[in-house]
């Protein structure tokens, strides 16, 4: 083992980084977003980037900064389960989370509304209404939005909803309403999303274009960091002043940036082995399910092509044998885009097939 490897033989911490690196615009724009919903004006910022690129990160940073100023803050995550989600899901793990905050203070915003309220929010009451039809949801999108002007009167409130990709389509038009609605309350709302999640013709898609018309609502797109970036990040979790040199290549030319990677990478590079966490990412969708795909096709062609890409991945990863894993560490992080790309090839084919082809009903996928 050469010495900058043995070095990490000793490094038994985390590989979470205790530092924050490389997010300084970005937390800067969510804190000047937080003064100004001090002052009344409410802020609304959705945050956008690929997988372990660090949006959980930065709302964490973003929601200790706020609670340190005495905002209240809120989480809600979207659930993927079905085809649409949970609806309502995160809207109403964020409320629950309000009350077991301020408790009888929203008891007393909601006072008047509480069986209508109570389809996001049990807590308050039996629910009176099914809100089935349009004028309903409207009514109880408007009935949220009041609660929250009311709650943000005595203090600022940062509500956040996360992994908007999978929301469902209640979730969507209700923050939709929210963000367009909200004109007079000390409030900030963020959402996040997976931006390589987002097909063409994903649901979210006509959000976020909506969004984008807003001038209300500010997009942040989180950037992989940069090798001085991923050098602090390294330092960071290790606990040295400068990490070697050589390391900080190697993990930089595997991981391009992506922060879950350096942090998977830094944890395991003693015996340049990957860790389970960073194996199941390399195995999952859509790299999976587009070789199912194309192998059901029975389309000689596009089946080369599109194994020629991605066949040098999953033998190593399922291999048992360390050896045979590090020899193909390299190769296992550029598969997160190899695989992708065997999906655009996949994709390319549904688009361009000629008519009438026996797999027409792929259309819609």
């Amino acid at each position: 083992m050469s010495a900058p490897y043995a070095m990490l033989g000793d490094v038994h911490a985390s590989s979470i980084s205790p530092v924050f690196v490389g997010r300084d615009a970005e937390l800067t724009q969510l804190t000047d977003a937080l003064a100004r919903a001090a002052a009344g004006e409410p802020q609304v910022l959705v945050v956008g980037g690929e997988a372990g690129v660090g949006k959980t990160r930065l709302l964490e940073e973003f929601f200790t900064a706020a609670r340190r100023t005495g905002a209240v803050t809120a989480l809600g995550g979207c659930i993927e389960i079905g085809a649409d989600g949970l609806p309502f899901a995160p809207v109403s793990t964020v409320l629950r989370s309000l009350h077991r905050g301020l408790g009888d203070e929203l008891t007393a915003a909601a006072a008047g509304q509480e069986g209508e309220l109570a389809r996001l929010l049990p807590e308050v009451g039996e629910p009176t209404h099914q809100f089935h039809d349009e004028d309903g949801r409207a009514r109880l999108f408007e009935l949220t939005a009041r609660l929250l002007e009311s709650l943000s009167r005595e203090r600022t409130l940062v509500l956040a909803v996360e992994d908007l990709h999978w929301a469902d389509r209640s979730t969507r038009e209700l923050l939709a309403y929210l963000f367009r609605s909200l004109h007079h309350a000390r409030l900030v709302l963020v959402a996040s999303y997976r931006s390589d999640d987002i097909h063409r013709r994903h649901p979210l898609r006509p959000f976020l274009a909506e969004v984008d018309r807003l001038r209300t609502v500010r997009r942040l797109e989180l950037p992989r960091l940069n090798k001085e970036e991923v050098r602090g990040q390294i330092a960071g979790i290790q606990g040295v002043p400068e990490p070697p040199r050589e390391l900080v290549d190697q993990i930089f030319q595997r991981s391009e940036g992506n922060p879950f990677f350096v942090e998977e990478l830094t944890a395991t590079c003693a015996s340049c082995d990957i860790s389970d966490s960073l194996r199941d990412l390399l195995l999952v969708p859509p790299g999976r399910y587009a070789l199912e795909a194309v192998d059901q096709l029975g389309h000689g062609g596009l089946r080369r092509e599109v194994h020629e890409q991605a066949d040098v991945v999953v033998s190593p990863l399922n291999s048992t044998s360390s050896a045979s894993k590090s020899l193909h560490t390299a190769r296992m992080i550029s598969s997160h885009r190899v695989r992708c790309r065997a999906v655009k090839t996949l994709c390319r084919y549904f688009v361009t097939k000629p008519s009438g082809h026996a797999c027409g009903r792929h259309n819609d996928d």
